[in-house]
């Protein structure tokens, strides 16, 4: 059964325009400190790949502008984002959205040009359509990212897609009279379950919000599949890469179904995500578990499914 947060979230991207991790830092000084959650974490993190499944923009066209935005210009100069005195801006145009999306990087970033292309074309134009100015920086030490009210993306380091449906997701909770992951709502609801997704959801309701809509493209993505757990799945450290189990293992209790969706690591054999002590992912889940499926599974999100198979634009 579809858990409170399910629902809300089922309701908040079904709009027109649809739309932890150690690879997550929120930094946006502008929004208030909120409390963390003290819910129990259903996984260390999300260890899952959604690059392969996601498809890239068909073609893209580029226009470098001759002066760098003004909102770009206060993060560049000593002791800034940008600390090379060298931040370039380009407009890049999708083929499913007629408004150029503008990106300022740093010439010392990470992520190049075509990465950049690549990733932010990936991104469900109906959750896209939400982003504002793209940052790309320098990560000399690990990826992370954080996302302004404004919708502005900070992005420092090799932010992979996961990070960028992150961030998406908090461009579209911070639209202009539209309060998402604030709304009471959604707090009522948080304060009704007893878990969350993972360890960065704990951060904060924002947090939260962000990853249950990274969870939610996954799923779509994998026709309602949530991620395989190798590591929990046999309470040891057995990796089920390209192997899928409808049977339980003799050892279990047989009236228990394994599957898992090898594709899903296609471009990260190696990856997964850890379960968290004393939760049991294998188990079918009802609202009162307070499981990860039954927080983000539903019958039918159609405005949301449409975006993800790249089928509407903005």
């Amino acid at each position: 059964m579809l858990s409170s947060r399910g629902l809300i979230l089922l309701i908040l991207l079904s709009g027109p325009h649809v739309a932890a991790n150690l690879r997550l830092s929120n930094l946006d000084a502008t929004l208030p400190s909120l409390p963390p959650l003290t819910l129990n974490a259903q996984a260390s993190g999300f260890g899952f790949d959604l690059y392969s499944a996601l498809s890239p923009a068909s073609s893209s066209t580029l226009t470098n502008l001759l002066d760098l935005p003004g909102v770009c210009a206060p993060f560049v100069g000593p002791e800034q984002e940008c600390t090379t005195h060298n931040m370039t801006a380009t407009n890049i145009t999708f083929e499913d959205c007629g408004d150029p999306f503008t990106v300022c990087r740093c010439s010392d970033a990470t992520m190049s040009v075509d990465t950049i292309v690549d990733r932010l074309g990936r991104v469900p134009v109906g959750l896209r359509c939400y982003i504002g100015v793209v940052f790309a920086l320098n990560g000399s030490t690990r990826p992370s990212a954080y996302t302004l009210t404004t919708g502005d993306m900070h992005l420092r380091g090799n932010c992979e897609m996961d990070v960028w449906i992150h961030e998406a997701s908090q461009s579209f909770d911070f639209a202009p009279d539209t309060a998402h992951s604030s709304a009471p709502g959604w707090s009522e609801a948080i304060a009704n379950d007893t878990c969350v997704l993972d360890i960065y959801s704990l951060t904060n309701e924002v947090e939260d919000f962000a990853q249950m809509s990274v969870m939610r493209i996954y799923m779509l993505l994998y026709n309602g599949h949530l991620p395989p757990l190798p590591r929990g799945l046999h309470g040891g450290n057995i990796v089920l890469i390209q192997i899928g189990r409808d049977t339980s293992p003799p050892t279990l209790d047989r009236a228990r179904v394994f599957t898992t969706v090898a594709t899903a690591f296609a471009s990260e054999p190696t990856a997964s995500v850890a379960a968290n002590p004393g939760v049991d992912p294998t188990h079918t889940p009802s609202r009162d578990d307070s499981n990860v499926a039954s927080m983000v599974n539903d019958a039918a999100m159609p405005n949301l499914r449409r975006s993800v198979l790249r089928e509407s634009s903005c």
